[in-house]
């Protein structure tokens, strides 16, 4: 095998990220135990590949965790509620910002898949009642 093929590098990526949430260090420096990584894209090109690699230290929120919070204030979206759509409980758990049409990210909560929402469905399954005085 010379070159790289999808199925090929699909099984790597899962290889590879097996390893990646086994990795145990040892040592006086902080452990590889406190981060989270996650194996992004890749690209490839005859006998070479990239991925992306995604490092989160544990406890922390990503871009898209934090983004939900502001905006979803901001859309008088409640972020703890858990609605059904199509037989599935899902809840919000992202905003991806570079998404123009469906930005929001929400999560099954039985199969732990995760689907996007544009505006108008998130703020009809999320959004707040505003209160009249």
């Amino acid at each position: 095998m010379t070159t790289f093929t999808k199925p090929v590098l699909r099984e790597l990526r899962n290889q590879l990220q097996t390893l990646l949430d086994g990795t145990k260090y040892i040592g006086t420096a902080q452990g590889l135990n406190d981060y989270t990584f996650e194996l992004g894209n890749c690209s490839y090109d005859g006998g070479e590949a990239t991925f992306q690699l995604k490092v989160l230290i544990k406890g922390s929120k990503s871009r898209q965790e934090r983004d939900l919070e502001d905006l979803a204030k901001l859309s008088g979206l409640d972020t703890e509620k858990v609605a059904s759509l199509q037989g599935m409980m899902v809840y919000l758990v992202g905003y991806n910002s570079k998404a123009r049409k469906r930005p929001w990210i929400i999560q099954d909560l039985t199969t732990a898949k995760q689907y996007v929402l544009d505006d108008y469905q998130a703020k009809r399954l999320f959004g707040t009642v505003a209160e009249v005085s």
